[in-house]
């Protein structure tokens, strides 16, 4: 779904960035397996520390955070999130 969200906003500003907890190799494993083309980062230990200072208090996953073009906090949910939530949230920011 993010990559099919990615096609349509890229054009307009938009990026999606993945960023995967686990080793590289596992991501990476991931990334092809689900044909990921936006890029993915591989977070370093704090990654979860950085996760609850950004309201996700439980840790769990999938966590997303949408942040603006001067990198402020947009949006966040913890949870699998519906094309029409992603393309609705990246809609307001782009207007």
């Amino acid at each position: 779904m993010l990559v099919a969200v990615r096609g349509v906003f890229a054009a307009k500003g938009a990026e999606i960035v993945g960023i995967g907890i686990d080793q590289a190799a596992k991501v990476e494993e991931f990334a092809r397996t689900y044909g990921v083309t936006y890029p993915v980062l591989i977070a370093e230990p704090d990654a979860i520390e950085l996760m609850r200072r950004l309201g996700n208090t439980l840790g769990g996953l999938p966590y997303t955070v949408v942040v603006d073009r001067v990198g402020a906090v947009a949006h966040r949910r913890l949870g699998a999130l519906t094309r029409a939530e992603v393309e609705g949230v990246l809609e307001g920011l782009l207007r």
